[in-house]
């Protein structure tokens, strides 16, 4: 009910439970393609990227072990984190991920399953600097499942509470959110993460205009519905990003992304609280879906940060410049609660930000009883702009560089790339 009541874009939001802590910058390996490919150029490309998270959804075998394991090492060897599989036994390549939580009933005895199952994974890749948790779902949207999902979270909750568990789906496929959160999301421990995946750049979305604000509207009432739905929770959520072009059979579904409109993303997000920015996908090649039998069901390609050929595209340049800017936001950020966010065309009244120009979404962080810090992101994506801001306070600072701004008749000025982020501080 709260949920309904209080969304994040009203005033009566509730500031997040969880602060933002260490913004995640990560980036999903091959989904499903048919080759295995994981060399030392691929390695040095991701560590050169700025990240500090990596995700594997694919199953195959190398001469360095599985996949899995070979990116294990990798992110032990580099500093970085990776959440681990959680699967049921007897999987075979033609299953998508799924999971023990995808169970319609609970049966008697099936929490020791689980108990044993949490057990064997966690002494498995105990020891691994870079075990980061549990992927325990990936668009497991039916509800039947939310009782098995509940158990499975408890479960690991008691064996391994230092490591969160984490789900993918995007929030509109769920029939009843309400219910998936309540299962999901339990107190204690690491707190859970939700991984929010949201592509709206399709083929024919324009590239300025009204068509591609539209689209932006899109998004970010996506990230909206999860910040609302998060309200009152211990828990965090994730956004996965679309840098890639993907096609199908029926020809172009979602074309690439410009690096304007990657960043736009990212920032839209963060204006709705999120604690990650997940790049989907750093592979390129054909994915091919097939049935138990066997049999050819789809085939997709992707084209993502590399090329087939394992070399760097132009978004890969762009996103590892992203993440230059998002890890200086990330540092700000860090300690702070999500206080809301709000669009400047629908500017509500808020301790922070009085008046402001047009195409601007804002994001406010605070200690989770005052909001001190204001995120502003340019929605236009073709063109960078200096913006003026109406602030409630007599002394701003431009929180990135540290610097203070002239407050002249209430209002600041504030440069801001396509697609950019700005954040500033207001003196309590």
């Amino acid at each position: 009910g709260c949920g309904l009541l209080n969304p994040a874009n009203s005033l009566d939001y509730e500031p997040s439970r969880v602060p933002i802590g260490e913004l995640v910058l990560g980036v999903w390996l091959p989904a499903g393609l048919h080759e295995l490919r994981f060399d030392q150029e691929d390695q040095r490309l991701l560590g050169a990227l700025g990240i500090n998270q990596l995700e594997w959804l694919q199953r195959a075998q190398g001469e360095g072990g599985t996949a899995e394991e070979m990116a294990m090492a990798f992110c032990n060897s580099a500093g970085l984190r990776m959440p681990v599989y959680y699967e049921p036994q007897g999987y075979t390549p033609y299953d998508k991920l799924h999971n023990w939580a995808t169970r319609s009933a609970v049966a008697a005895g099936e929490g020791e399953e689980v108990r044993l199952r949490v057990r064997g994974l966690k002494q498995q890749w105990e020891g691994n600097a870079g075990f980061g948790g549990y992927v325990i779902g990936h668009e497991d949207y039916r509800k039947e499942f939310y009782g098995a999902l509940r158990q499975t979270v408890e479960v690991l909750k008691e064996e391994d509470g230092q490591r969160p568990a984490l789900t993918v789906g995007k929030i509109d496929n769920y029939p009843s959110v309400g219910r998936f959160m309540e299962a999901f999301f339990v107190e204690g421990g690491a707190p859970n993460i939700f991984q929010h995946e949201h592509y709206v750049f399709r083929h024919n979305v324009p590239l300025e205009g009204r068509g591609l604000q539209q689209q932006l509207d899109d998004l970010v009432a996506g990230y909206e519905r999860v910040a609302r739905r998060l309200q009152g929770r211990y828990g965090q959520w994730h956004a996965i990003v679309q840098v890639h072009e993907e096609v199908r059979e029926e020809g172009m579904y979602y074309r690439r992304p410009t690096a304007a409109e990657v960043r736009v993303q990212a920032g839209l997000a963060l204006t709705r609280g999120a604690s990650g920015i997940v790049y989907f996908l750093y592979s390129s090649g054909m994915e091919e879906r097939r049935d138990v039998e066997g049999n050819l069901q789809r085939r997709w390609i992707y084209k993502g940060l590399v090329d087939e050929e394992g070399m760097p595209t132009s978004t890969y340049a762009a996103v590892k410049e992203i993440n230059e800017d998002l890890s200086a936001v990330g540092a700000v950020l860090q300690g702070l609660h999500f206080h809301g966010g709000f669009s400047s065309g629908r500017l509500l009244d808020n301790p922070l930000v009085l008046r402001a120009e047009e195409d601007l979404e804002f994001g406010l962080y605070g200690d989770g009883v005052a909001a001190t810090h204001v995120l502003v992101v340019n929605r236009h994506t073709t063109a960078s702009r200096r913006v003026r801001v109406g602030v409630s306070g007599a002394a701003v600072w431009e929180a990135l560089a540290g610097e203070a701004l002239v407050v002249s008749e209430g209002e600041v000025e504030l440069d801001l790339a396509a697609g950019g982020v700005g954040v500033l501080r207001l003196a309590p």
